[in-house]
């Protein structure tokens, strides 16, 4: 009765928040008059920005409102009709996870990840040590996140949990059954984790669309070893607690046979040839994208990497594994099918109208940079780096329980960064830190379904309970923060 009475009262509410997105986007400048230092073209893309935020909080919706919102600057002269569509289409971060998303796809297909998640599960190093058993398992899980789906990884993981409970004589009911359900929830955070695939990416554009109009330049390297630093520590500490805070059993998973757990049993330990040079094509796009931050700026393999830019990498190792052919006769990859079934257009909209909207807010042109540092000066005027990305990992994390993460992360950017700018070009903090705190701290996010679209997978397990994810949960979340702020905040210091 409660689920039909909420749905009732969404479609009730939706036609409402259609017509007020509508209005904001396209009549909110010409109501509102300029205040302070905000322009007449500045209010009317404050309008554009509140009204796709609007629909993307209260709906979830990731096509209409971005295409309307970038029309709407259109219709406010913002940019000319080729440019927008180029800004769109055109935009490199757009073309390059478009073609991530297809190789992730064909890596997928291949069941590359499964076997890499079996694999580190069935090593020899984990009999007779249930903790490292458990950080495989999990470990497993965030790989799985990182190239398939966060959806798909979680319920596969849940798949193998399952079995592995059945299998040491745990009670389904049981806490150490609830803890492992937490741990490969959590550990499925790894879908965050790259900064060139997945839906965080259109929350990392507002952040770089204000970076760019400071002159400060997005440091992917500190994001990636940042996030991975903090996901392995916060694991280790997860799995420490189990021990000797919360007294789980672990002693049954010491010698658990592995072979036949349902969702892994039948991929095998071992890549084929397929699946191999996918994974090795994938790694290879990678180092491409972060080797030059090692190599010296006059060498001639950085200058040519320059001058290719980011994206075309990509593109053209996808190229290349779609010239081969099998002895079938079928091509290696199928490069049509993969690019048409793989594409995230919600993010892709996204992507394009929140960086749009980002550089409009961040240029001294439409005075809304000057207005939001007239504002928030007296919060964050005087903190210091550290404090910063302290405050910002508490807000985020705690805020992101109870409201959907891309929302706060796109307003916290907008709020922050110009602040962030400031302290790295005075030489007093790092800005990629501030902001790639601000976004992986939103996804962390499962003590209530409104937490995330993931979060009832885990609030709504049949095994899992309310008590139990606001009582130790909350103990991690605690332990969430401190890890993340003292991670980002050093790997800020050091790059």
């Amino acid at each position: 009765m409660s689920t039909v009475a909420t749905t009732n009262k969404k479609l009730t509410a939706y036609p409402f928040l259609t017509i007020f997105s509508i209005f904001l986007m396209f009549g909110f400048g010409y109501v509102v008059k300029p205040w302070s230092t905000v322009t007449d073209m500045g209010v009317k893309i404050i309008g554009v920005y509140l009204g796709v935020l609007l629909m993307l909080i209260c709906t979830k919706e990731t096509i209409w409102p971005p295409i309307l919102g970038m029309f709407a600057l259109l219709c406010h002269r913002y940019a000319t009709a080729s440019a927008m569509l180029q800004n769109w289409m055109g935009n490199s971060t757009v073309v390059m996870l478009l073609f991530i998303l297809a190789l992730c796809g064909a890596l997928k297909e291949s069941g590359a990840p499964i076997v890499m998640a079996n694999y580190l599960m069935t090593r020899k190093i984990t009999r007779g040590r249930p903790g490292l058993f458990l950080f495989m398992l999990f470990l497993a899980t965030t790989i799985l996140s990182m190239l398939t789906s966060g959806t798909a990884s979680i319920l596969l993981m849940y798949q193998v949990a399952g079995g592995l409970v059945d299998a040491c004589g745990y009670d389904r009911d049981s806490k150490e059954h609830k803890f492992i359900l937490l741990g490969i929830y959590i550990s499925n955070i790894g879908a965050y984790m790259l900064p060139f695939k997945g839906i965080h990416l259109s929350t990392l554009a507002v952040a770089t669309g204000i970076m760019e109009s400071y002159g400060v330049e997005f440091n992917s390297l500190l994001y990636l070893l940042a996030c991975c630093f903090t996901v392995v520590i916060f694991l280790i500490l997860f799995i420490l607690l189990m021990k000797t805070v919360f007294k789980c059993d672990l002693k049954p998973l010491a010698n658990v046979d592995t072979s036949n757990l349902k969702g892994l049993s039948e991929s095998g330990t071992k890549l084929n040839t397929r699946q191999a040079l996918l994974f090795g094509a994938f790694l290879l796009g990678i180092v491409v994208l972060l080797i030059q931050m090692f190599l010296p700026k006059s060498s001639a393999v950085n200058q040519f990497l320059s001058s290719i830019g980011s994206t075309w990498p990509w593109i053209v190792i996808f190229c290349l594994l779609c010239i081969p052919h099998m002895k079938d006769g079928k091509s290696f990859i199928n490069g049509s099918i993969l690019l048409r079934d793989n594409a995230m257009w919600g993010t892709v909209c996204m992507i394009a109208c929140i960086s749009m909207c980002g550089q409009a807010m961040s240029n001294p042109d439409y005075g809304i940079r000057d207005w939001l540092l007239k504002v928030f000066t007296p919060i964050l005027g005087n903190m210091s780096f550290v404090t910063m990305v302290i405050a910002v990992a508490v807000f985020c994390t705690i805020l992101t329980q109870f409201l959907n993460g891309s929302p706060i992360a796109y307003v916290l950017n907008t709020i922050c960064m110009p602040f962030a700018c400031m302290l790295e070009l005075e030489g007093k903090g790092n800005a990629t830190a501030v902001c790639s705190t601000i976004v992986f701290c939103c996804f962390f996010a499962f003590i209530t379904p409104a937490a995330s679209s993931l979060a009832p997978l885990i609030t709504g397990h049949p095994n899992m309970t309310t008590k139990f994810l606001w009582t130790k949960g909350w103990i991690y979340t605690a332990v969430w923060i401190v890890v993340a702020a003292v991670v980002f905040a050093f790997f800020g210091f050091i790059f």
